[in-house]
C-alpha cells in the first residue's frame, strides 16, 4: 500500500524517525570500518537526531520543501 504524501509529521512519526535513526547509528557503530560515503550518512544522521530531540518536535512537525535557492517556502 502506498501512502499518500503528508505535509505533517504527527509526534508518534517523529519518535519512530528517532528509534530508527538510534537503530541504524547503533548497526554503524558496530561496523570496524566505514567507507567516507557511509560515514558522511552516519554524521548527517547523528545531525538528524539531534534536531528530532529538541522538544518541539514532539507534537509533530510541518514539512515543507526547499525552493530552487534551497530555502524553505512560505
Amino acid at each position: 500500500m502506498i501512502d499518500e504524501p503528508t505535509s505533517r509529521l504527527s509526534g508518534d512519526e517523529v519518535l519512530a524517525l528517532k528509534f530508527a535513526a538510534h537503530r541504524q547509528l547503533a548497526r554503524c557503530s558496530n561496523k570496524p570500518k566505514l567507507s567516507a560515503h557511509q560515514h558522511g550518512q552516519r554524521s548527517a544522521l547523528k545531525g538528524a537526531v539531534r534536531i528530532l530531540q529538541d522538544p518541539a518536535f514532539a507534537r509533530g512537525c510541518e514539512l515543507r520543501a526547499p525552493d530552487a535557492d534551497g530555502d524553505l517556502d512560505g
